[in-house]
C-alpha cells in the first residue's frame, strides 16, 4: 500500500513538474516588445559627405558575445597608434550582434553621451567606455535565476537568457532619447528578419532609413543583439489599420561576418571609389579534434561531431567573407579594394562567449592577436593613414 501511495505521489509531482515547465515556457516566457515608429516623415540624413572621399574606409566587428573585447582592445592600439578615436578612422562602421553594439556605441555623439551620466568617470575615449560597460554587465546580462534554469531546462526549451535583461543594458547605456539617425558616422547594423528568413540591414543614413522599423537607437541594437536561444527575438508592433509585427534577432547564424554584405552596399552607393576594408574578428573557437587523435574520432558518433558543429559555422562564414574580399580585390583594378582580416584563436586561455567570469582572460587573447600579426597590423596602420 506505502509502495503505490508513493508511486502515485512520484506520478502526480511528476505531472505537476512538466505541467509548471509547459506553462512557465509557453505562457510566462519573456519577450521583447517594442512599439514601431516608422521615420519617413522625418528629414533624411545625407551621406553626401562620402561622396568627396577618395578612399571609404570600413570597420566590421565579428559577433561573439564578451569576445567582443577582443575588437574593441585591438581598436585601442590603433587609437593609440594613430592618435584619433575610432569614430575619426573610419567612414563606414558594421558589425553582428556583439560587433552591432560596439559599432553604435563608437559613434555616440559627444554632446550625447548617454553611456555614463557620472560626471566622476575618467574615461578617455568611446572604446574605454564600451569595455567598461562589457565588464560591469556581463555576468547580469549572461546569468539567469536559479528557476529560469531549471524550467528552461537551461535554455532548452526557452531562451537561456532574460529578454528583460538585454533590454534593459541596451536603454541604460545607449538611453531612449537617442536616435539610430543621430549617430556620428554611416553605421549599417545586419539584423535577421526571422519571418522571411533575409537578412535586413538597419541604415541609419540616406533613403533606405526612412524603412527602419523605428530610429531609436537601443531598441535597434537589441534587435541586433538578440541572439537565438540565448534572448528572445525583438517584435515592433505597428498600430495602424491593423496591429502589425515586424520580427528581428541576432544574425549572427546568417553572416557573423558581414563583410561582402556591407562592401556591395557602398560600392552599389558610392561606385567608382577606393575601398579599405578592416575586418575584427571576436575569436574563433578550437575544435574538439584538435585535441584528439584518430583511435578515439574513429567512434565519434552525432552526439561527439555536435560539438564541432557550431565551431565550424563560424570558420566557414569567416573563410567565405574572405574568399569574396580576396576574389573582389582580384577581379577590380589594382589598389581599389584592399582589406584586412585579424582574429585570434581561443586556445590558451579558452574563454566562452558568455563566460563572464573570464572576462579577463580576453586582454592576454588581445595582446596575443596584436603581437603575432605585427606586420599585417603595420599595413592596417598605413591604410589608415598613419606611420608604422
Amino acid at each position: 500500500m506505502r509502495t503505490r501511495y508513493l508511486l502515485l505521489t512520484i506520478t502526480l509531482l511528476a505531472f505537476a513538474f512538466i505541467g509548471t515547465v509547459y506553462f512557465y515556457n509557453n505562457q510566462l516566457a519573456e519577450s521583447i516588445k517594442f512599439n514601431a515608429t516608422p521615420v519617413s516623415d522625418e528629414p533624411i540624413v545625407s551621406n553626401k559627405g562620402l561622396e568627396d572621399k577618395d578612399t571609404i574606409k570600413i570597420l566590421i566587428i565579428d559577433g561573439g558575445g564578451i569576445r567582443g573585447l577582443i575588437p574593441l582592445y585591438v581598436l585601442q592600439y590603433i587609437e593609440d597608434k594613430l592618435g584619433k578615436p575610432t569614430s575619426e578612422i573610419f567612414d563606414v562602421f558594421s558589425g553582428v550582434s556583439t560587433g552591432a553594439i560596439i559599432a553604435t556605441g563608437l559613434n555616440m555623439p559627444h554632446q550625447k553621451d548617454y553611456m555614463f551620466k557620472d560626471e566622476k568617470a575618467e574615461l578617455h575615449s568611446k572604446s574605454e567606455k564600451i569595455i567598461d560597460i562589457y565588464k560591469s554587465e556581463s555576468e547580469y546580462l549572461f546569468s539567469s535565476p536559479w528557476y529560469h534554469k531549471i524550467l528552461t531546462v537551461n535554455g532548452f526549451l526557452s531562451p537561456r537568457f532574460l529578454g528583460d535583461r538585454l533590454h534593459e543594458v541596451m536603454q541604460k547605456h545607449y538611453s531612449s532619447e537617442l536616435n539610430f539617425r543621430e549617430l556620428n558616422n554611416y553605421v549599417i547594423i545586419p539584423s535577421l528578419d526571422i519571418h522571411t528568413g533575409k537578412l535586413h540591414l538597419f541604415k541609419n543614413r540616406g533613403e533606405d532609413s526612412s524603412e527602419l522599423p523605428t530610429d531609436t537607437l537601443y531598441q535597434l541594437v537589441t534587435a541586433a543583439a538578440a541572439a537565438e536561444t540565448l534572448f528572445p527575438p525583438v517584435d515592433f508592433m505597428s498600430h495602424n489599420d491593423d496591429v502589425k509585427h515586424r520580427y528581428y534577432s541576432d544574425a549572427g547564424i546568417s553572416a557573423n561576418n558581414p563583410a561582402s554584405i556591407i562592401l556591395r552596399e557602398i560600392i552599389k552607393e558610392f561606385p567608382g571609389k577606393k575601398y579599405y576594408v578592416l575586418v575584427l574578428g571576436a575569436g574563433t573557437s578550437p575544435l574538439e579534434t584538435m585535441e584528439k587523435n584518430y583511435r578515439e574520432l574513429k567512434n565519434w558518433g552525432r552526439l561527439n561531431w555536435m560539438q564541432d558543429a557550431i565551431s565550424n559555422v563560424q570558420r566557414s562564414m569567416d573563410d567565405q567573407q574572405i574568399y569574396t574580399l580576396d576574389i573582389a580585390k582580384s577581379l577590380a583594378p589594382e589598389g581599389q579594394i584592399e582589406f584586412n582580416y585579424l582574429n585570434v584563436e581561443i586556445i590558451d586561455p579558452f574563454v566562452d562567449p558568455f563566460d563572464y567570469k573570464s572576462i579577463d582572460k580576453l586582454k592576454i587573447l588581445s595582446e596575443r592577436l596584436i603581437n603575432d600579426n605585427k606586420e599585417e597590423i603595420c599595413h592596417v596602420l598605413k591604410h589608415l593613414g598613419g606611420e608604422t
